[in-house]
């Protein structure tokens, strides 16, 4: 036999209360401190679960926080980082008693996204894995909701970001590769409208000027297998030299090293692969990948505390917060 719900109005039955002085008590709202313990006894002893739609009207405050990605779907789940971010940020609004909701939306889709943002009642949106577009920061712009952003946003958007140094991640590979001896290197990059590709393709060129070298190849595109095994069959072909490939994501690894042991190369002894990450599959792959480690539940964790700060004390405590990337070396360099 299942068991009775328990509802509101038992729980003023049993505190001796009308059911709206218990909803008041239980949401926030006017109520003596009496009587709000004396609400708050029966509630924990009927095992009451309020309900969080009634208890954001009662109390005129949304504890619903937007987790918003545009991507496409199967990209949502497919991809280490963004399907890491997403869980993470799950468990730690939960944890601090806020109600995560996750919001899929195309790309370039502003249109719908701001439909989505107008029915969804939300105090807070958690933007991740952002491609930048005029339309959608325009939409963001003008929703007047408190927005975090999971890596630094294009630098016409001024929002509170958690991130880690793509910068001296990309500066940290070539040296490195240049350590090991590497004269001839690649570069298969991310996609150019995303702030994390950007400011790693910056840190790259900046370490060779230094080194006053040139990439044999540099080419962005999507965070996936299918773009790194792409780029490395095609710089195989025209650069067979290429010692040395820094992928801008372990994903895009993982299809550069399926290329490269395709065509008979050996992983480092004649190609030396560095990834971006530091997500399971770089040790599930043989050779296990060096690359560069980001703290997802570290990140995932400051950017629920930066919009708690605001929404309790109304102002930003920070604005940004930048983690370093450590290297992890491991077989493939």
């Amino acid at each position: 036999m299942e068991k009775e719900t328990v509802t509101i109005r038992d729980v003023a039955k049993l505190a001796g209360v009308a059911v709206s002085t218990a909803s008041r008590a239980l949401g926030n709202g006017s109520a003596s401190a009496k009587t709000r313990l004396k609400v708050q006894e029966a509630a924990e002893a009927l095992h009451f679960v309020p309900n969080q739609a009634a208890k954001q009207l009662t109390s005129g405050k949304s504890n619903i926080i937007a987790i918003v990605v545009p991507e496409n779907p199967d990209f949502v789940f497919r991809d280490a980082f963004v399907s890491g971010m997403v869980s993470q940020l799950a468990t730690s609004f939960t944890a601090a008693h806020l109600l995560p909701f996750l919001v899929l939306t195309k790309p370039h889709d502003a249109h719908g996204f701001a439909e989505i943002l107008k029915s969804s009642g939300a105090a807070g949106i958690v933007m991740v894995s952002f491609h930048y577009s005029k339309s959608f920061a325009d939409v963001l712009e003008q929703s007047g909701k408190l927005i975090v952003s999971i890596g630094q946003p294009d630098p016409s958007m001024h929002y509170p970001y958690v991130d880690v140094d793509n910068y001296q991640g990309g500066y940290d590979a070539m040296m490195l590769l240049r350590k090991l001896g590497r004269k001839h290197i690649a570069v298969i990059a991310g996609p150019t409208d995303m702030q994390a590709s950007v400011l790693r393709t910056q840190g790259v060129r900046a370490a060779l000027k230094t080194l006053k070298m040139e990439p044999i190849a540099l080419v962005p595109g999507e965070y996936g297998t299918e773009h790194g095994e792409n780029v490395m069959r095609q710089v195989l072909a025209e650069h067979p030299e290429v010692d040395g490939v820094f992928a801008q994501s372990d994903q895009i690894a993982v299809g550069a090293l399926k290329a490269l042991l395709a065509t008979g190369k050996r992983v480092p002894e004649d190609v030396a692969l560095i990834g971006f990450d530091d997500f399971h599959v770089a040790q599930a792959v043989s050779p296990s990948l060096t690359t560069f480690s980001q703290p997802l539940a570290t990140m995932a964790k400051t950017a629920t505390e930066m919009l708690c700060e605001r929404l309790e004390s109304g102002e930003w405590k920070r604005k940004a917060v930048v983690f370093p990337a450590p290297l992890v070396r491991r077989e493939s360099a």
